[in-house]
């Protein structure tokens, strides 16, 4: 998963996680308090799941009262029964209620233990006649649902029954509400609901943050343990993506750049291994014609060669051992030029059958010289035209040719040329008779300093750099190059060349 869509998801997890655990939360709290508004207040209403005002709880228990007053105008004479009257306030105190009894103007029994004015003074100005009226006009199911509500603080709310006394006089029963005890449930209710929003907010948040960013430092750390260790020199130690997001891909890309470090520095340690063998084998080359030479030459300085065949066999050696210098150097400058890609290519549009014709018929005298059997096949269906470096093309074909005869371990030896076409391609290919390379050497005989004979025979060894030559010039053409052998048998070194597109 990328690390967009973590966030995304992390996100969207923050705004419903939270939703649901609150809401969760929310209901769990309500159905909380509202036992204890049932144990403080004798109610439990609620409205379509929500939980009803504290205005509206104390009218639905003012209201649930009317059974009370229902009672005494029902038995009037228990209205001046003052011990029930006592009985009756004491169990509505309990619930946070208490009861006012007023007969004609005058209060004769008062249940609150404050003795607030207000609810004197409301109480007072109350008029009994009209609420007789209602009352008088109903039956005594709906009666209950009869009365005034007044409101008398912000804490207190009543409500008034009319009643008549056994001697005729009208009188009034308020029921008075102390609201106080069950604001401040509601205020413990928000306040616990805020705490609860707070921390499901910040532990949601903290987590889905701990999460998402463990995900993406985890694999950091990872990587710059990596890079510590690469700047201490080890490369052995990988760097695991255990992620399938960017950073994976970044954990992934640094270890393949860390085996790809590796395995130039071990390359370029087998380079500087074959670098140091090569300047001691030219060395060797070089200095074994020079002693011959110096040789050669005190022998004429000091009158050895006396007759005129010595001379000329001294002169002709040393002139071969120059020669094989001169050769020798020649191929350290090619080299040494196609490595830095300063060697000028001369392309140009050339007819491949004829161009090969011509060089196969200048390098087949240096075969059969050598008493060895040269035959070319040109199998291509067409004339075909390529894009070629004349001369360096000549080299590459001169140097497996000239390494064929150099290996050739058979007195009956023979090269065979052959040119195909495959594709858009043409396949060329040199194959030989000769001693063949083993299968521990082939993989790399192209590489430069290479040389499977490493005893550097004067007669067959060579500066390792002809196969590497061949294989830059190939590769400069846009083609392949490639070698197929087995030991005894012979070798076939083939290489392609793109066809021209017109």
């Amino acid at each position: 998963m990328s690390i967009k869509a973590k966030l995304v998801l992390s996100n969207i997890a923050m705004l419903l996680v939270p939703l649901i655990l609150f809401a969760i939360t929310f209901f769990s709290i309500q159905s909380l308090y509202l036992t204890k508004i049932h144990n403080e207040y004798d109610i439990v209403q609620r409205r379509r799941g929500v939980i009803f005002t504290p205005y509206e709880i104390h009218a639905i228990n003012l209201m649930r009262l009317g059974k009370i007053s229902q009672d005494f105008a029902k038995y009037p004479d228990e209205l001046n029964d003052k011990d029930l009257l006592r009985k009756t306030n004491d169990d509505l105190l309990k619930k946070n209620t208490f009861m006012i009894l007023k007969k004609g103007k005058s209060i004769i029994f008062n249940g609150e233990k404050t003795k607030n004015k207000e609810v004197i003074s409301k109480v007072e100005q109350s008029n009994n006649s009209e609420v007789i009226s209602k009352v008088e006009q109903s039956d005594y199911k709906s009666s209950d649902k009869l009365g005034d509500f007044f409101m008398v603080s912000s804490e207190l709310m009543g409500r008034q029954y009319s009643v008549r006394f056994s001697d005729g006089t009208e009188g009034s029963i308020f029921f008075i509400v102390d609201a106080s005890r069950l604001i401040s449930l509601y205020k413990e209710f928000l306040v616990e609901l805020i705490i609860s929003a707070i921390l499901i907010i910040s532990i949601m948040g903290g987590l889905l943050t701990f999460i998402v960013s463990r995900s993406i430092l985890n694999p950091l750390k990872e990587l710059k343990k990596g890079t510590e260790n690469i700047k201490n020199g080890d490369l052995d130690s990988e760097v695991k993506a255990k992620s399938k997001d960017e950073i994976g891909n970044l954990c992934e890309a640094f270890d393949s750049m860390r085996k790809q470090l590796k395995k130039s520095i071990e390359l370029q340690a087998q380079y500087e291994n074959n670098r140091k063998e090569l300047i001691s084998n030219i060395s060797h080359d070089l200095k074994t014609p020079i002693t011959s030479i110096k040789g050669y030459v005190e022998g004429i300085k000091d009158g050895v060669a006396d007759s005129p065949e010595k001379m000329e066999k001294y002169i002709n050696t040393i002139y071969t051992k120059a020669q094989s210098m001169d050769y020798l150097i020649d191929e350290l400058l090619t080299y040494s030029k196609l490595d830095l890609n300063k060697l000028p290519f001369d392309f140009k549009k050339v007819d491949i059958g004829n161009y090969m014709e011509d060089v196969m018929e200048e390098l087949s005298l240096d075969v059969e010289k050598k008493n060895f059997k040269f035959s070319y096949t040109n199998k291509l269906p067409k004339k075909i035209s390529v894009e070629l470096d004349i001369q360096q093309i000549g080299r590459v074909l001169t140097n497996i040719i000239s390494n064929s005869i150099k290996y050739m371990d058979k007195k009956n030896g023979k090269i065979d040329v052959e040119m195909k076409l495959d594709k858009d391609e043409v396949i060329i290919g040199v194959k030989d008779n000769g001693k063949g390379i083993s299968k521990e050497a082939l993989p790399y005989v192209f590489d430069r300093f290479y040389r499977e004979d490493s005893s550097r025979n004067s007669m067959t060894g060579g500066s390792g750099l002809g196969l590497a030559i061949c294989k830059k010039i190939i590769q400069e053409h846009g083609g392949r190059i490639w070698a197929e052998s087995e030991e005894g048998v012979g070798t076939n070194m083939i290489f392609s060349i793109k066809i021209q597109n017109n």
